[in-house]
């Protein structure tokens, strides 16, 4: 019987090691010390550019890289230029997505219309909704950056959890109806 649990122990600690990776820790204090510009922004457009996967953690054919153009409303830290340019990265249309994978981040450019429909309670009667669409305001981003020599920007906390470094700011009663 002890051996049994003894087993037991083991393949639970074994499984709990292996199913997770370290991620570290990036509260608002150490993002703002460590970024040369923080600012408030919204986005001006984006594209596809040649920048390779770099990190040493998952394989790089997964991922291709971004260049997003983002125009400073409020600046926290630093001087922002006129376009602020911000290499990311995203996974390539079609490809797996990782379970624990890298934190990355994706923007909006437009406002999203979300369609509405009216539901049914618990009792199965229908609820009172209003019907149709409503559109949702481009949010602005609250963005910890570090600048690089050729005067582009990257995610302070880097491009495996850039997620840490992004914010989406929706501004107050961005829901309207149409």
């Amino acid at each position: 019987m002890k051996n049994i649990i003894a087993v037991a122990l083991f393949c639970m600690l074994i499984v709990s090691e292996v199913s997770a990776r370290k991620v570290e820790d990036w509260p608002y204090e150490r993002l703002f010390k460590e970024s040369d510009l923080v600012i408030i922004a919204h986005v001006q457009g984006w594209g596809v550019n040649k920048k390779e996967w770099n990190e040493k953690f998952f394989d790089k054919g997964r991922f291709e890289g971004v260049k997003t153009i983002f125009g400073a409303a409020f600046t926290l830290k630093g001087d922002p230029p006129l376009c602020i340019w911000l290499n990311h990265f995203r996974y390539k249309e079609g490809v797996a997505r990782y379970n624990d994978g890298p934190g990355l981040v994706a923007f909006l450019k437009k406002p999203i219309l979300i369609e509405l429909k009216q539901a049914e309670d618990k009792k199965g009667k229908l609820q009172q909704l209003s019907k149709g669409l409503k559109k949702i305001s481009q949010p602005e981003y609250l963005l910890f950056l570090k600048k690089h020599k050729d005067g582009v920007y990257e995610p302070v906390s880097g491009q495996l959890d850039a997620s840490f470094s992004v914010r989406a700011m929706d501004p107050p009663n961005s829901i309207k109806v149409r």
